[in-house]
């Protein structure tokens, strides 16, 4: 029996010794990595980025295209806070893997539609500016500007999601770089049209009070969707007298 006893006793104090070498090593090896970094952790951040698949083939593209107008249904009916990726893929008639083939969460997929949304905005704003939308001559650019917020919440009502789209936006900290990277390029494409014509204001001048018209105008949607107190017509009417009257781009 001793005999016996004092195998075991070896045995429990050679596992004792392999365990203690076992963490000197994991402290050693802890030691030796390197400490996380923001630097780092961006690094890292891009590449799980870019590991995502950009759609190229038919069917793959396809396969996105449903995740997108699934989210944007989803969203309309019942918002961001109860959006969820698996209520999306069920909608879409996909599994989850597909989902996250392109996206790592709801969030990225509400961005695309926020991109969608601002993309057409821009592109019908550089249609009313550009070709008969803004003029210099103060007495015709009320009317013309409450022509343009109108188009503006249509464009928005009409998208799938929309309104809860504009909502997150706001709302959402994810999406703030959406809202001022678009507000941004809105206020360039303006700043494009008046540079020529308007010679007393420096460029960083002209900038600052273009920015503030944008600001206004993404204000002006907010409002024709949330406020039901007061008409769209005399909303858009009065916005339209309030910016162009109040914020004149001369300096005279």
């Amino acid at each position: 029996m001793a005999g016996k006893t004092e195998t075991v006793a070896d045995t429990a104090t050679g596992e004792n010794k392999v365990l203690k070498k076992a963490r000197a090593s994991s402290a050693g090896s802890k030691a030796a990595r390197p400490r996380a970094t923001p630097k780092r952790d961006a690094a890292r951040n891009q590449d799980l980025e870019d590991t995502k698949v950009v759609p190229r083939s038919r069917r793959a593209i396809e396969t996105y295209e449903k995740l997108i107008a699934a989210a944007g249904e989803l969203l309309g009916e019942v918002g961001f806070e109860r959006l969820t990726t698996n209520a999306i893929c069920e909608r879409a008639q996909l599994t989850p893997p597909a989902l996250y083939r392109y996206f790592d969460d709801k969030y990225q997929i509400i961005e695309e539609l926020a991109t969608r949304l601002q993309k057409r905005q821009f592109d019908a704003f550089a249609v009313w500016l550009f070709k008969n939308g803004a003029t210099l001559d103060t007495s015709e650019n009320p009317i013309l500007l409450a022509d343009w917020f109108r188009t503006a919440s249509e464009i928005i009502e009409t998208q799938p999601g929309g309104v809860w789209t504009i909502r997150a936006m706001r709302a959402l900290p994810h999406l703030a770089h959406v809202r001022l990277e678009w507000q941004r390029r809105f206020t360039d494409q303006m700043f494009r049209f008046y540079r020529p014509a308007i010679t007393d204001l420096s460029d960083e001048t002209l900038w600052a009070r273009l920015r503030i018209r944008a600001e206004f105008g993404f204000v002006v949607d907010e409002l024709a969707l949330e406020e039901d107190r007061v008409a769209r017509s005399t909303l858009f009417k009065e916005a339209a007298l309030i910016l162009t009257g109040m914020s004149r781009l001369t300096t005279s």
